[in-house]
């Protein structure tokens, strides 16, 4: 052991235990005051939260290499990590790093905040829309309508057009495909009759179609549903679509 040890096995057990010690303390000392802090500064979750895994990360690295500089035939490794020029050696080989490149951006969503955990976020590009969860080193994680979750890189997120769903209010477009010989403005009667009966919209409301496009044979027209959260409108949706064809088909009026 004297061989391998710097100062033995009886003074490497006892600093190895005392490093560990103090590391375990800096993390829940840590963990502790943002825990503290988010109660009181409750938007700041998702900042703090990250800003305690980065200490985490520094804390268990710094006493990995103390530990390693006790071993001789490593001992020259930790030196090397210390050293200021080797750190930026390091830190500019692993920005290239896709790994490295998540946790950057990351560090980014946490800072900003153009969303945090909670809130329900739909990603354009991807079509994806659900519950943030959790956001971490890595990826963000999404719970879905379907209750599963999607693990997307920072990168990914960081670069994404979003659009935060939480909101005091929700709205969201229903499109019909018609045929070209629909009346329009009998359609939209129905439309907004079906809404005032299913109390979705106020009695002396009125709401006018969209024509978002011309395809063949006939038209996709669009009309809103204002709902508080995507939860509701993806339930009064599916309970007022089957609604919607009973009455169009009862006016004989064709879907395309």
């Amino acid at each position: 052991m004297e061989d391998i040890l710097v100062n033995g096995l009886n003074y490497f057990l006892i600093s190895s235990l005392v490093t560990i010690a103090i590391a375990m303390i800096i993390n829940f000392v840590a963990h502790r005051l943002i825990k503290r802090f988010n109660k009181k500064y409750s938007q700041k979750i998702t900042t703090n939260q990250y800003l305690y895994q980065t200490v985490r990360l520094l804390t268990w690295s710094v006493a990995l290499i103390i530990i390693i500089r006790q071993i001789k035939p490593l001992s020259s490794l930790g030196d090397t990590l210390l050293g200021a020029t080797s750190i930026i050696a390091i830190a500019v080989g692993i920005a290239a790093q896709a790994t490295f490149g998540n946790y950057i951006a990351g560090f980014f969503l946490a800072v900003h905040q153009p969303f945090k955990v909670g809130d329900v976020i739909y990603i354009k590009e991807r079509g994806l829309s659900g519950t943030v969860q959790e956001i971490t080193f890595r990826h963000t994680v999404l719970l879905t309508q379907e209750n599963t979750e999607i693990i997307i890189p920072n990168t990914i997120m960081n670069a994404a057009v979003i659009e935060d769903l939480s909101s005091e209010s929700y709205s969201r477009l229903i499109e019909l495909n018609v045929s070209g010989e629909t009346d329009l403005d009998t359609l939209e009667k129905i439309i907004v009759n079906l809404l005032k009966e299913e109390e979705l919209i106020n009695k002396d409301q009125e709401i006018k179609l969209i024509i978002k496009e011309f395809i063949k044979d006939g038209y996709t027209v669009a009309f809103p549903i204002h709902t508080y959260n995507l939860h509701d409108y993806v339930e009064i949706k599916n309970s007022f679509y089957p609604k919607l064809y009973k009455a169009l088909k009862k006016h004989k009026i064709n879907l395309i």
